[in-house]
């Protein structure tokens, strides 16, 4: 197992690189920019703004390269001799512990202990990128380019038309709102909410691998 996990970060190595250089290139930013505007007065403030710049800029950037990348290093994996399983299993352990590690910068950085908060984005963050991964990134290793601008046009078409299905459909609001409680209320639904989070990332492993397997070996070679 050892030898896999090895195997596999070697795949995942510069993808994980970037994923840290952006994160960490936007919280110098973010500390630069909250340091002149508050004179360097409110230290709290500029650990805010390094956290949140950072992490939004990962996640912003994270969903359009991660599909690129997950598709080659899947196909990279296989030509390299490790089974299907194994690229998903290895795969799925090392994207959750870079998230976690992002995850404990935050927590370290971000002043009052906001370790539950930060510990709850990043399950959400998780399952958003096993969503992602699983739709998108098998899509393309399977139709290339074809599938590469499907996903991307289908990206742009959710970030524009989510707003609006948020103003009109009070329910899908109303559920949002309740996870949202969730996450940030300790005390409120935490069970409901963590068994959420618990089907969401089950049933996204569970539709990536059967994804996963129905690719051809042709296109996995490719």
């Amino acid at each position: 197992m050892g030898q896999k996990f090895k195997a596999m970060f070697e795949v995942r190595r510069d993808s994980i690189l970037l994923s840290y250089g952006i994160f960490l290139i936007a919280m110098v930013f973010g500390i630069i920019i909250c340091f002149f505007a508050m004179d360097g007065k409110d230290f709290d403030s500029i650990r805010y703004a390094a956290v949140i710049g950072g992490a939004s800029i990962y996640f912003s950037i994270s969903v359009f390269f991660r599909i690129v990348y997950y598709s080659m290093e899947s196909q990279r994996a296989v030509l390299f001799g490790m089974t299907r399983r194994d690229t998903f299993i290895f795969e799925k352990i090392i994207d959750f512990i870079e998230i976690a590690g992002l995850a404990i910068i935050c927590a370290v950085l971000l002043p009052g202990g906001k370790y539950l908060l930060v510990f709850k984005l990043a399950v959400l963050t998780f399952a958003f990128f096993s969503w992602l991964e699983a739709i998108c990134g098998n899509l393309v290793i399977r139709y290339g380019k074809i599938g590469y601008w499907v996903c991307y046009v289908g990206i742009f078409v959710v970030f524009l038309g989510f707003p609006k299905l948020l103003q009109f459909v009070p329910a899908v609001r109303n559920v949002l709102g309740k996870i949202a409680e969730g996450m940030v209320f300790s005390n409120q639904s935490q069970g409901a909410y963590w068994g959420a989070m618990a089907g969401v990332i089950a049933l996204a492993l569970i539709v990536h691998w059967i994804l996963f397997r129905k690719i051809s070996v042709s296109s996995l070679a490719e």
